[in-house]
């Protein structure tokens, strides 16, 4: 799902779950301008879900009064689950996800019974994680294209960065990724340099996924390869 329109979708999933916005408040949760904002109501409006605006002060955007979509059903354990995963995505140096964990929270106050939805509102207050932050976010879209080349054994095209600035060109056989002291990592044998190398995520500034298998080696340990 491109970018654009997993944002109209979590547009859509925040006014279902708090009635009435202002746009400044989506533009916030959405982490866009206000006019964006506009081009995502308007989109929703052309796919049929009628948006109405009121004026002025505590106006703001919603729903027209009686429309909803059905709702995703979640058991208690897989409730609470959702919401700690949501606490510790916002820690794991993803630039771009901060939309998706506002939509993915909306749905779940959308769909919850009032007491499970207490429960997952303190479980939120209540837990702090001590994840070391990145000081470089890594992109949402670079992270799941080698996600999926990892998952399927499918080499990769690659463009990447160098600390001093230069970039190289590279074919790898990813075996793994790694989030670790605050950065995301990909390890794998890198056609280039011939060889088992570790790429930090958010210098990658292009991924392609190619035809070419591989096989990953059966003795391979990423996290202690990433200690070495």
């Amino acid at each position: 799902m491109s970018r654009p329109t997993s944002r109209v979708l979590a547009t859509l999933e925040l006014l279902q779950a708090h009635g009435t916005l202002s746009g400044p408040e989506l533009a916030r949760r959405l982490g866009v301008h206000g006019r964006t904002v506009r081009r995502y109501l308007a989109a929703l409006e052309e796919l049929g879900i009628p948006v109405t605006a009121e004026p002025g002060r505590g106006g703001g955007y919603s729903l027209v009064a009686g429309f909803k979509l059905p709702p995703m059903m979640f058991t208690d354990e897989e409730a609470l689950s959702l919401s700690l995963g949501l606490l510790a995505v916002r820690h794991l140096g993803l630039g771009d996800a901060a939309p998706g964990v506002e939509s993915a929270r909306a749905k779940l106050e959308r769909v919850l019974p009032e007491s499970l939805r207490r429960r997952a509102r303190t479980a939120e207050e209540a837990i702090s994680l001590e994840l070391p932050v990145g000081s470089v976010p890594a992109s949402g879209q670079v992270l799941g294209a080698l996600a999926a080349a990892v998952q399927r054994r499918r080499r990769v095209r690659l463009i990447y960065r160098a600390g001093d600035g230069s970039e190289t060109e590279r074919d790898l056989d990813g075996y793994g990724l790694a989030f670790r002291a605050g950065s995301w990592y990909l390890a794998g044998y890198c056609h280039l340099r011939r060889g088992i190398r570790t790429f930090r995520v958010d210098r990658i500034r292009s991924v392609r996924e190619l035809e070419e298998g591989f096989e990953r080696p059966h003795s391979f340990d990423l996290l202690a390869h990433l200690r070495v």
